[in-house]
């Protein structure tokens, strides 16, 4: 089953802070490449080559060498990364102006009964799972540790995704932070390598009590 997404206006905070984000982004500069710059690693790279062609096979032959290859590559690939980067600012500054002038956003709101969180064990995350209903919940990553500030709280909205990527907020909080139950970090890891991992923002229909037990006992 997926969570539903509803649109809605701006809240005012919102718009402030994607209109501070325009501004910040529109004051981007994407430095430029100056001749001098081909100039400098073009005779870089000749001379290394030529030194490196004149003196006996060592250590320096291997420096001069790595100097020449990377000085003809910067020639090449360099003009190439430059058109790269800033096609992706100027297409990350369209989606944002089409967003702001829109004034709308997809959003779930939930209203949680209880959450506990099943902590990281290596780099994959913090696992928050909610129960929104009874003999329902919800699996929430954090993966880029972005929920940490605000959340866990039992009144919240999820962002859908593309705006989520726009503006690097997984949730709207809408109540106060809470203190979650905690599932040991070993725990979640055992029950994953034996049950399974549950995806982001999959929901799932169970007991939260019976599920919180069934991390616990793999401890």
């Amino acid at each position: 089953m997926n969570i539903e997404y509803n649109k809605r206006n701006f809240y005012p905070d919102e718009l402030r802070v994607l209109k501070k984000l325009q501004t910040q982004k529109e004051k981007e500069t994407i430095g430029k490449i100056k001749f001098y710059h081909f100039l400098f690693f073009g005779l870089l790279g000749a001379t290394s080559s030529y030194v490196t062609s004149k003196i006996p096979d060592g250590f320096w032959t291997f420096i001069f060498g790595i100097t020449a290859v990377f000085s003809f590559s910067f020639i090449v690939l360099m003009p190439y990364e430059m058109y790269r980067m800033k096609r992706k600012h100027k297409d990350f500054l369209n989606r944002l102006d089409a967003t702001i002038e829109k004034g709308t956003v997809a959003t779930c709101k939930i209203k949680a009964k209880r959450i506990a969180v099943a902590l990281e064990y290596e780099d994959e995350g913090d696992l928050f799972i909610i129960e929104y209903d009874i003999d329902k919940v919800l699996f929430m990553w954090d993966y880029d540790y972005n929920l940490r500030k605000k959340f866990p709280c039992l009144d919240f909205e999820i962002y859908e995704e593309n705006f989520f990527k726009l503006l690097g907020r997984q949730v709207y909080p809408q109540s106060d932070r809470i203190k979650p139950m905690t599932i040991d970090s070993k725990a979640k890891w055992n029950y994953m390598s034996k049950i399974g991992s549950a995806g982001h923002l999959e929901t799932m229909n169970v007991s939260f009590d019976k599920l919180i037990e069934d991390y616990n006992n793999c401890a």
